[in-house]
């Protein structure tokens, strides 16, 4: 069911986009990088994935979250899977809901979130999760 799916990591943070990368392909997938929002969009145009791992925070507190509205708005990107990968929750937590306001009541366009540190098996149970919903739609 997973085998050459091609999956988008977008994250700012290479460590855990290299390891989120060998964890994918250890599951026959193939895996894309980015490092930032506008690098994602780039090759989502070129070629769009199947699914799309995304960070929130990168360059901006909400780059994440503003390119999953951008894929929204398109017909094109609409119904391409995004699992957000955030440390989040916890930032929020920490500066308060403040910094965040204007988006925290925006309908996040996402399918699913998984917090920071990511637990490789939790997110491989998530893109599973997602192909087996795709597949009864």
């Amino acid at each position: 069911m997973s085998a050459g799916k091609d999956i988008l990591v977008i994250d700012d943070d290479r460590d855990l986009v290299d390891t989120l990368r060998i964890v994918l392909e250890s599951k026959a997938y193939a895996v894309r990088t980015a490092y930032d929002g506008q690098d994602g969009f780039r090759r989502i145009e070129e070629k769009i994935p199947d699914l799309i791992i995304l960070d929130v925070m990168m360059a901006t507190v909400t780059e994440g979250f503003d390119l999953a509205c951008i894929l929204n708005n398109r017909p094109e990107y609409r119904d391409i899977p995004i699992i957000m990968v955030t440390s989040f929750p916890k930032v929020m937590a920490e500066t308060g809901p403040d910094t965040f306001q204007h988006i925290l009541g925006e309908d996040w366009p996402v399918s699913i979130f998984i917090e920071k540190p990511v637990d490789p098996e939790k997110l491989l149970t998530a893109i599973e999760d997602i192909w087996k919903e795709k597949d009864e739609t």
